[in-house]
């Protein structure tokens, strides 16, 4: 009963903190998030994102950290399957490249006669 009492308490002196709430650090620059975590209410839980940040490797004063809601989580949610620059890049070159070899194959076929400039087999091999 204490604790169910505590609950309402907290949920009247606190209205605008839910329990499934979500904490994020994020680049300034870039927006890219570094790290989520859910729960947590406090600036320690904060604190924790931006240590964590800092030992990965990035600097304290180009990390953002946040609360942030459920539909901010879906909106970097869908960021984060969205393919990079220079992914989009090297998936073109790589196509380029097979479709080259490709049509270096096909003319090769079609030089020693064993495919028609139609993409069929001569009516000898058949």
């Amino acid at each position: 009963m204490r604790i169910f009492i505590g609950l309402v308490i907290l949920l009247f002196v606190f209205p605008g903190v839910t329990f499934g709430q979500m904490r994020v650090s994020i680049v300034k620059a870039t927006g890219k998030l570094i790290e989520m975590q859910s729960g947590g209410t406090t600036e320690t839980h904060l604190n924790t994102l931006t240590q964590n940040a800092i030992n990965a490797g990035y600097k304290a004063k180009d990390i953002e950290v946040k609360f942030i809601s459920d539909a901010e989580w879906a909106v970097i949610q869908a960021d984060l399957n969205k393919p990079t620059a220079e992914q989009i890049l090297a998936a073109t070159k790589e196509k380029l490249i097979k479709d080259k070899m490709r049509k270096q194959a096909i003319d090769a076929l079609i030089a020693e006669g064993k495919l028609t400039v139609a993409g069929e087999l001569p009516v000898a091999i058949k």
